[in-house]
């Protein structure tokens, strides 16, 4: 029973851990188009560079099937091994996220 309840924790948290660091990137996304537009920064990234460079519609899309497709492989292999290094490593990307966030509303900030 002890190890039922275990797993059900580990994969309520697995993927909450992958939502919350979807709706993360896409609010990057749109805060990366906002301080672009306003000169505050520019994209360092050449592959989101690029994706810019087509079309700021191309670039929300790409990202989102990027950091939506390599997080949902994460989170399959998390479900299958029940590892405790993917659930950490989740949580690193999530941080790495929010550290972007607080770096954009700092840049908004100085608007």
């Amino acid at each position: 029973m002890r190890n039922n309840f275990s797993s059900t924790y580990y994969c309520a948290l697995l993927s909450t851990f992958y939502v919350l660091t979807f709706a993360l990137s896409n609010l990057d996304g749109y805060l990366t188009l906002f301080c672009l537009e306003t000169g505050f920064c520019e994209e360092k990234n050449p592959l989101m560079r690029w994706a810019i460079g087509v079309s700021p519609q191309f670039f929300l899309i790409f990202k989102s099937l990027l950091v939506g497709g390599f997080g949902g492989v994460l989170m399959l292999i998390g479900w299958r091994f029940r590892k405790k290094s993917i659930l950490f490593l989740f949580g690193l990307i999530f941080l790495c996220y929010l550290w972007i966030i607080h770096y954009h509303f700092t840049n908004i900030n100085k608007i």
